[in-house]
Parts: C-alpha cells; sequence; structure tokens
C-alpha cells in the first residue's frame, strides 16, 4: 500500500534524509532495503516501534515471518517491546538488564521452568495495568468504532491485495483521476502532478545580465563610490606614466645636440640600408604628409607640441640628485595616492559582501519549509561558502585590476598615437583582433565556468550524505560504491575546471601573437621618424609597445574573471529571490488580544492543503475542538495526521478555508507570536547542541 500513496510510485522522490517520508515510513523503507540485500543475518533494531499496531502485525507475518524466497534461510535478530506480539514465534530469546544478560533461550523452555512467567510480570507497568483496566471498561461504542477501524484497515489491505496491477499502472490511474477531478486533460502530461521534489538547479547562460553587475554595484556603495573610485584610478594610472615621462626628460637632458644629429644620421643610415626602398618610401611619404599637415608640430625642434622634447639650458646643467628627487617624489606621492584608492575600493568590496551575507541569511533563514524540502543541502552550503567567498575576497580585486589594466592599455594607445600618429590605424586594426579573440574566450570560459559552479553542490550533498549515513553505508558493505560516485562527482567537477585552464592556454598563445604585431608596427613607424624624433621620446613610446601584449592579456582574462565571479552573484541572487514564508509580527489592525490564547478553543472550517498545487491533501476538513478537550487524530500513513498539525503552525499555509484559535483566525496572525503560543512535538524530535536544561527551555 505504501507506494499506492507515494505520488510516483517507487519512482518518488523522498529528498534529504527521507523529509517527505513519515516515521513509519522510513522504519519500512530500511526495511527493505535489508530485506533486498544478500545478507545472510539481519539486525533489525525494533522496525515495529513507529509503526501502528495493524502494521506492526502486518509487517511480523508478511515480512519478518515470511516463507518467500527473499527470507528463506536468513537469520533474523530482532530487538523490540512488542515482547507479546513477537514472543509466539520467536526461536530463542535474549533479555538485557543494565548492560548484563538477565534471561536467554528457549522460549519454551523458559515456560516449562516457570523463569519466564516472573519476567514477564515483571515488565508489566503500573501505568500498563491502568491501560488494560481502562480498555476493560471502554464503552460499547469505543468497542464498535474499534471494531470498524479494524473491519476497514483488512478491507484496505485485502483490496491492495487482491488489485493485481502494477505499480505503474496504479500510479497512472491514479494520476488520470487527478487530472480529470481537477478539469486537466488525463491524456496530457501529467508530470506535474507528480510533484517532483528535487529539481536541477538552475543555471544562467549567455553574457551575465546587467540586473546582476547592477546588483553588486549598488551593493558596493552607489553610483557615487564608482565615479569616485575611477577618478582615483584614473589619477594613479597618470602618476605612472609622468614617472616614466619624468625618465624620458631626464635622459634627453643628458644629450647634446651634436649626439642627437650623429644618432639621428647614424640610424637614418642605418634605416636606409636594412629596409628596402620601396617600403622606407611607403613608411616615410604618409608619414611626411601627417607631420605636414599637423598643427602642432613644430619643426624648429622636430617634435611635438603635445610631448615636448627641446630642453632648455637651466634644465640641462641639473645634477643627478634633482631629477632623482623629483622621481621619488613622484614615485611616493603615486604609492600614496594608489593605496588610497585601494582603501576606498575595498571598503565597498566589505561593504558588498556584508550586504549579500545578511540578505542570504535572511531569505533562506525564512524560507518556506518546502524550500529546504526540494533544496540539497550541498546547494545552501556552496551558496554561503564558494560563491560568498567570491563575492567576499575576488570580485572587486578582479575589478580593480580590470579597470588599471583598461586605462594602462588606453594610455599605449594614446602614448604611442601620441609618437607616431600613423599608429591610430594600426590601433583600430589590432582593436578588432583582440575583440574576436575575447568573444571566442568570454562564450566558452563563462559557460564553462557556471557548469564548474553548479558541479560543486553534487559533490558537496554527496558528502552530507556520507557523513549522517556512514554506519548505514558501513553495515551494507557499499564504501567502495560511494567512493566510486565521490570520485565520479570529483571529475565531474574538475572537467570543467581543466577545460576553463585550456582556454586560458588558447587566449595566451592569440594575445602574445598580437601583441608582437603592436610592438613590431610600434617599432617600424619609429624608425621611419627618425629624422625629427629623438631617442628618448621613441623610447618612451617602444617601452610602452612593449607592455601592449601584456596589458591587453590581463584585460581581456581580468574581464573573463568579473564575468565568473558575477556567476556567484548569480547563484546567490537566485536564493534572494526564494519563496518566504509570512510576516514574522502581526499588523497593529490584526493584533490580538492580550493573553491570547485563553482558552484553546479550536475551529477548522473546510480546510484544504497543498504541498504541490492543484493535489490537495487535506480535503475540505472540518472540526470543532472545546477547551480542555484531548483529541486524537487517527488514520493510516500518509492520511494528513502530521499535515494537520503543521497546518496549526502554518509551515504549510491553507489553499482553502482557515483555523481559528480562540476565534481569531491564524493565518492573520504574525508566525513569530503564533508559534510562540503553540507547541508541537514532531515526529523526528530535534535537539539542539548543549545541555538537556537548554534543550528543555531553549529561551529560559
Amino acid at each position: 500500500p505504501d507506494f499506492r500513496i507515494l505520488s510516483a510510485g517507487d519512482q518518488t522522490e523522498i529528498g534529504e534524509r527521507g523529509v517527505t517520508l513519515s516515521g513509519g515510513q522510513k522504519q519500512r523503507v530500511a526495511l527493505a532495503r535489508a530485506v533486498y540485500s544478500s545478507r545472510r543475518i539481519l539486525l533489525i533494531d525494533d522496525c515495529l516501534s513507529a509503526v501502528d499496531a495493524h502494521t506492526a502485525k502486518h509487517i511480523l507475518m508478511e515480512c519478518l515471518l515470511s516463507k518467500t524466497p527473499l527470507m528463506l534461510g536468513r537469520t533474523r535478530v530482532l530487538v523490540t517491546h512488542h515482547v507479546s506480539m513477537c514472543l509466539p514465534f520467536a526461536q530463542y530469546i535474549v533479555m538485557l538488564r543494565e548492560g548484563q544478560v538477565s534471561l536467554k533461550g528457549n522460549p519454551a523452555d523458559l515456560q516449562d521452568q516457570g523463569v519466564f512467567t516472573k519476567v514477564l510480570a515483571e515488565l508489566e507497568s503500573s501505568e500498563d495495568k491502568k491501560e488494560a483496566a481502562d480498555a476493560k471498561g471502554k464503552s460499547k461504542a469505543a468497542e464498535h468504532a474499534t471494531l470498524r477501524a479494524d473491519v476497514l484497515d483488512e478491507e484496505d489491505l485485502s483490496k491492495s491485495a487482491r488489485d493485481t496491477a502494477s505499480e505503474d499502472e496504479y500510479n497512472l490511474r491514479r494520476l488520470k483521476k487527478i487530472a480529470e477531478q481537477h478539469g486537466l486533460d488525463p491524456d496530457g502530461d501529467l508530470s506535474a502532478l507528480q510533484g517532483t521534489l528535487v529539481e536541477d538547479e538552475e543555471r544562467e547562460s549567455g553574457y551575465v545580465k546587467s540586473e546582476v553587475w547592477l546588483t553588486y554595484l549598488n551593493a558596493s556603495g552607489g553610483k557615487w563610490f564608482w565615479i569616485a573610485s575611477f577618478t582615483l584610478l584614473i589619477i594613479c594610472q597618470l602618476f605612472l606614466v609622468l614617472q616614466d615621462y619624468w625618465i624620458r626628460i631626464w635622459v634627453a637632458s643628458t644629450s647634446n645636440d651634436n649626439a642627437l644629429v650623429g644618432e639621428h644620421m647614424s640610424a637614418s643610415s642605418m634605416t636606409a640600408a636594412a629596409i628596402p626602398s620601396s617600403l622606407w618610401s611607403a613608411l616615410s611619404a604618409p608619414m611626411a604628409a601627417l607631420r605636414s599637415s599637423m598643427p602642432i608640430y613644430n619643426s624648429q625642434n622636430r617634435s611635438f607640441g603635445m610631448l615636448p622634447t627641446s630642453i632648455s639650458s637651466e634644465q640641462k646643467h641639473h645634477s643627478a640628485v634633482y631629477w632623482i628627487s623629483i622621481y621619488v617624489v613622484i614615485g611616493v606621492v603615486s604609492v600614496i595616492w594608489r593605496v588610497s584608492q585601494m582603501r576606498f575600493m575595498y571598503s565597498g568590496a566589505v561593504r558588498a559582501a556584508r550586504s549579500f551575507h545578511s540578505r542570504l541569511v535572511h531569505r533562506v533563514v525564512h524560507a518556506t519549509p518546502r524550500f529546504f524540502d526540494s533544496t540539497p543541502l550541498g546547494r545552501i552550503i556552496s551558496r554561503f561558502s564558494r560563491d560568498m567567498y567570491t563575492i567576499d575576497d575576488s570580485t572587486m580585486d578582479t575589478l580593480v585590476w580590470w579597470s588599471g589594466d583598461v586605462l594602462a592599455v588606453l594610455s599605449v594607445i594614446v602614448i604611442i598615437t601620441a609618437v607616431t600618429p600613423i599608429f591610430i590605424i594600426v590601433a583600430a586594426v589590432v582593436t578588432l583582433l583582440y575583440a574576436s579573440i575575447a568573444y571566442y574566450y568570454l562564450n566558452t570560459s563563462r559557460e564553462l565556468k557556471r557548469l564548474e559552479s553548479t558541479s560543486m553542490s553534487p559533490l558537496l550533498s554527496l558528502f552530507g550524505e556520507l557523513i549522517l549515513g556512514v554506519s548505514t553505508i558501513r553495515a551494507f558493505g557499499a564504501k567502495h560504491l560511494y567512493i566510486k560516485e565521490a570520485l565520479n562527482r570529483i571529475n565531474a567537477h574538475n572537467q570543467p575546471y581543466y577545460l576553463v585552464c585550456a582556454t586560458s592556454s588558447w587566449l595566451s598563445m592569440r594575445i602574445d601573437f598580437s601583441g608582437a604585431l603592436v610592438s613590431f608596427a610600434c617599432a617600424l613607424f619609429i624608425l621611419a621618424s627618425l629624422d625629427w624624433l629623438d631617442a628618448g621620446l621613441a623610447g618612451f613610446a617602444l617601452s610602452y609597445a612593449l607592455t601592449f601584449s601584456e596589458r591587453m592579456l590581463w584585460v581581456i582574462r581580468n574581464y573573463s574573471d568579473n564575468e565568473l565571479h558575477m556567476n556567484a552573484i548569480e547563484r546567490v541572487s537566485q536564493y534572494l529571490k526564494i519563496e518566504q514564508e509570512a510576516d514574522l509580527l502581526t499588523t497593529p489592525e490584526n493584533k490580538p488580544p492580550v493573553g491570547w490564547p485563553k482558552t484553546g478553543n479550536v475551529q477548522i472550517e473546510d480546510l484544504i492543503v497543498e504541498y504541490v498545487p492543484r493535489v490537495p491533501v487535506l480535503h475540505g476538513i472540518s472540526l470543532t475542538a472545546k477547551h480542555g478537550e484531548k483529541i486524537g487524530v487517527v488514520g493510516r500513513t500518509g492520511a494528513g495526521k502530521s499535515t494537520m498539525s503543521l497546518a496549526f503552525l502554518r509551515f504549510i499555509e491553507a489553499a482553502q478555508g482557515r483555523i481559528l484559535l480562540d476565534d481569531v483566525d491564524i493565518a492573520k496572525i504574525g508566525l513569530e507570536e503564533l508559534r510562540r503560543n503553540i507547541t508541537i512535538i514532531p515526529q523526528d524530535p530535534v535537539l539542539f547542541n548543549g545541555t538537556i536544561r537548554f534543550n528543555l527551555d531553549p529561551f529560559g
């Protein structure tokens, strides 16, 4: 009958730790697992404790004492308190008392010796005798009700036994019947009615959405924070360029005009000899035309007005101490400015991490119980560990370095273009080349990183299951199976990581080739401009050209890392949108009377509760319980007993109807006030780490 209660039969997902099963169903699943195993000795630790009397009797007769091939020739050791039920069928009995064997032997032999009767008498407590007396004195109506319940249970079992349809056929008929009741096509897709519990982890695709970027930018400080940050960053880059340009001025000041002329003539003759005349003419003609057409070109000192190369007589006679002192001052100011800029930007990183963490904790703590039933623990741990670490440690870091590299690349282009203006054509071509490389690299690495992130959650979930179920795994000798599964999941996690490293190597090769083109073009244009370009300015431009390849590599790589780190923002943002429970506090207009509840009168009106939309578990229940009454809610496994208790605490919201407590609708009461006034003892009691006193009164 269990398979026919569950929504998808033996394919029903039960979630981590069997959260969707009742205590009795968990016991029966564990018992069935042991029975289906190949072990010849079964150690059964009180499998009858969590089931009702009828089910216990059924398990004893149809499973433990069964003559089927599954149980044939197997030794069954049962630990139980149901002595009177199991004793007639036991072949050997052992009684423990205070850690020692007080009685053992064949029950028939012990009965003949008169020892067993005395022991059984000691086992009967005064409470058992009282219950027996109450049972003898119960009314005829109670006897009739009990008899009727027994008959109904037997009828249910007999009906299930007579139904020879397979579990798949039975569940298909049941789903079609539910579909007809809700006006759906019984021959259509019925998967929604089966209530899939654990769904595949959500994974974005394509470019990182602007909404994700804005989420992080706003969390770190907003618009003015980023305007100030980029202003500080630009000034830092200007200091770096100024520091290098000061070296160029220093070098130029130590040269004299004759030496410069000699260098230019020597270089020009070398160039003419080294470069074919046709190529030299092709390069020199456009350079000459460009110089003549530029208003900032100064023919007197053979230089551009924006980058002066002439050195005054006063500058030429300064000592080395002067040049070094200025250089050191610029360097010290640059370092102080850089430290201030980094400190300012990383304050935004701390602010963003705190914001995301506090909001994530709030959303998860106040999520509905359904979220925890359908979400493996590994996914939640992954958000709080790996993803939060990325937000806290890496996101701002790569964003700062990417911004610095972008400014450095722009500096290189501006400097080379200022020295050799024709380089602007090469810069445009190289930019298109880099854009095409980055397009292929980013599309690949982004999806690989997302695969790597989602592959971590199953691995963490498996580790959690291994820790909780290590005793069961060892008992069944299944360690090698779980080790193999762990290795498979580790491989599944490492595969995208390996491919991420491969794509980085692919990028490095192509960026190095493209950067070599930039350096070659810069050197070629400098050689074509030696008739008017001094050595200091040429070296200044060429030194920056040589760094272009590395800078461009890090621009693309850091931008890729930014998108990869934004994947952590995406994953955390998904949990910032999970369904939440109702408000904790009661609104002023719905505030209950002081001292509520005073009597404890309960009234349920047409209550319908659903775990899965359109598949009710409780169907229009109505009842009234007055103050002081003792109400027993009975029913077979899956009848909805636990669901009703959860509805009182609003762990599951009513789809229809209402529950009144002292004439107050609990749906209008804040959850904190409601749950502080109602106590529940769940099927699986939860104990907290601490003393017994703390567990007795956690709020005391």
